[in-house]
């Protein structure tokens, strides 16, 4: 494109200055064969060029001017060339110190280095590919930390029974007289710690099994108010037993398309934790209604909690995420982390908001009807 810039510039400089204007009038008078009359018309004719843009309709060139204009564009031309080369050259310099910059560091990064950025400026293909590397590295770093936690957090998650469990069969290990009563309770919470290593186990294979790039949910007509229905039973004593008052409100149409076991462990998964972690006698509220273009289904759980902050939000749905709450730092597991996978499985969104007067979080799930 410079080559070109730079030709054409030539080339209207050797017009402008060699093939009209006043050396090009003179060029005609310093060569005997032409007549002052004969040139007093090329100038007439060059007075008519009102644009000035195209060649003259008749232009003589004299041997010298010739010659002139012959070197001048021949020099031009080997000087466009050596400028383009040079830049070429500058230029491919450039990509191979970077190409060079790029190997070395790249050479470098390893799990320990996972913080090492190219940070190259520009916006030729070289640095495109280094800012795109470094966004990559960006996600793998992110994806490294993430796998770590979770694999600090499930080790801990799994160790706290299997600790429990290990303690007490070391207490019958004993064989010092105790209690039917005592010996009752011990086998209670061995037996409860079992049912919770099983939990985690399972919902940690259900978990694997949503985010397995090859799983495939086969989606069918789903009524989602009927899964609700079922669901409510199965927590009516748990309800009761905190005294919840617990308000439905159900409008519009209900059915989705979708995976009708995803949609009840989904559902599941909400109200544990909407049970669980409410305050006592407080509101737990259901809203099921179709959006404004009645295209979508919008699913609404809110509940009163104390054990999470308004900055406890962002990471919510992350795996064994511990609350901020200094007074009851406790786990949210792997429920929430399976209900995120299971909407987005199922084409559907997710949102949460927290009122901080109320203490109230409220999730909404939005799920595209069956048509």
């Amino acid at each position: 494109m410079v080559s070109f810039v730079l030709y054409g510039a030539l080339i209207y400089f050797v017009y402008e200055f060699n093939l009209r204007g006043p050396k090009y009038f003179e060029a005609l008078k310093e060569h005997p064969g032409f007549e002052q009359s004969f040139i007093d018309k090329i100038k007439e004719l060059d007075r008519s060029n009102e644009r000035g843009l195209v060649p003259l309709p008749l232009t003589i060139l004299p041997p010298k001017l010739f010659i002139r204009v012959f070197f001048t564009i021949t020099g031009g031309v080997l000087v466009i060339i050596i400028i383009a080369t040079s830049s070429g050259f500058l230029f491919l310099r450039r990509m191979m110190k970077q190409v060079g910059f790029i190997t070395k560091n790249v050479e470098e990064i390893n799990d320990k280095k996972l913080h090492i950025r190219l940070n190259l400026k520009g916006k030729d293909p070289i640095s495109n590919m280094a800012k795109t590397f470094d966004n990559m590295l960006d996600q793998i770093e992110h994806s490294f930390k993430n796998q770590k936690q979770f694999i600090q957090n499930a080790s801990h998650e799994l160790n706290t029974p299997l600790t429990i469990i290990k303690t007490k069969i070391d207490v019958l290990k004993q064989k010092k007289p105790i209690s039917s009563n005592d010996y009752e309770e011990t086998i209670d919470l061995i037996d409860s710690e079992v049912m919770r290593l099983s939990k985690i186990t399972e919902e940690l294979l259900i978990l694997s099994d949503l985010e397995e790039n090859s799983f495939k949910a086969e989606f069918v007509k789903v009524n989602f108010k009927s899964t609700l229905e079922k669901i409510i039973k199965l927590f009516d004593n748990q309800i009761y037993s905190k005294n919840l008052i617990f308000k439905t409100n159900f409008e519009g149409e209900h059915d989705i398309p979708g995976n009708p076991v995803q949609i009840g462990q989904l559902l599941f998964n909400l109200f544990d934790n909407a049970v669980k972690y409410s305050v006592p006698k407080s509101r737990l509220l259901i809203k099921l209604l179709n959006s404004a273009d009645k295209k979508n289904l919008i699913f609404e759980i809110t509940n009163t909690t104390l054990l999470i902050n308004k900055e406890d939000i962002p990471n919510i749905f992350e795996r064994f995420y511990k609350t901020t709450n200094m007074a009851e730092k406790k786990g949210f597991g792997l429920g929430l982390a399976i209900v995120k996978k299971i909407v987005e499985k199922n084409n559907g969104t997710i949102d949460i908001s927290y009122d901080d007067n109320s203490k109230e979080i409220t999730f909404k799930i939005t799920f595209p009807l069956y048509t």
